[in-house]
């Protein structure tokens, strides 16, 4: 039977719950869903109770014209966790749904959740006079980003096409027509509210709100953000450490995930 909970605005988002033990929350990213961990929930669900859900305009969620901003993802995820009476709950957010952490910290506080990890995401996408450390190693300005806004809005595809390439350059053909398959389900007015609300944020202010265990991973090869990213949120989050998966991209949770699992696992274990 497939699991709907009902947001405060009447929202049906999908999930999944398997296992049994301290709570795993894990977190999609920008048009994908909450299939993106079922190797993780295969393995970890063994000893943890492992959470999976569609972001609202995501999946099999509801592909709703309203609330499609990182504020309503917080507040479902809010109300999500209170829905199945959760706590000391660990949340995994692989980029965007790192940002989802960011911002649920940001309006609620450590309410509820015990420690974080953070997949290969920065604070802020965009770079300017004051950050040099956004998407694309640092060449991703607010006028690029206002082009892929109006790519989106006027060719979904094509916005993919380029996303993909840029995301894993060495996919082949195979690779890169299962990928297109996918983004070819989302929705391009989800895609592009998200779009726009993603390069105006800015959460550098927020990390030091951030006082429980964060575990940090990156890609060593990653195409989205550099490592040096990595290390400045470890300076800037207490009591977090980070970790490199050199051979790997922005995909690290895919490429590798006997090593994703294994350290997810130590850390949770580790206080």
């Amino acid at each position: 039977m497939m699991e709907f909970f009902t947001t405060s605005d009447n929202v049906k988002l999908y999930y999944e719950v398997k296992g049994e033990g301290l709570p795993i929350i894990f977190i999609h990213g920008f048009a994908e869903d909450h299939n993106s961990f079922r190797i993780q929930q295969r393995v970890l669900s063994k000893k943890y109770k492992i959470i999976t859900y569609d972001l609202r305009g995501h999946g099999i969620s509801d592909r709703t014209d309203y609330g499609l901003n990182l504020d309503r993802f917080a507040l479902d995820l809010r109300e999500f966790i209170e829905y199945l009476e959760l706590k000391d709950v660990i949340l995994v957010g692989w980029s965007m749904g790192a940002w989802v952490i960011f911002e649920y910290i940001n309006l609620f506080g450590l309410q509820k959740i015990s420690k974080i990890c953070i997949v290969d995401k920065g604070p802020k996408a965009i770079n300017d006079n004051s950050w040099n450390l956004g998407l694309y190693h640092g060449k991703y300005t607010m006028e690029d980003a206002l082009k892929d806004l109006s790519l989106i809005k006027e060719n979904w595809i094509g916005f993919a096409e380029k996303f993909i390439r840029n995301m894993a350059p060495y996919f082949n053909e195979k690779q890169f027509n299962i990928s297109m398959d996918k983004m070819k389900n989302n929705s391009p007015h989800v895609m592009y509210s998200m779009w726009k609300f993603m390069i105006e944020k800015d959460y550098r202010d927020n990390l030091s709100k951030i006082h429980i265990p964060t575990l940090i991973i990156f890609g060593g090869k990653s195409t989205f953000y550099s490592v040096d990213v990595g290390k400045y949120l470890k300076k800037n989050i207490k009591n977090s450490e980070l970790i490199i998966f050199e051979s790997c991209t922005h995909l690290l949770v895919l490429e590798n995930p006997i090593r994703f699992n294994r350290v997810l696992e130590e850390f949770t274990s580790k206080y």
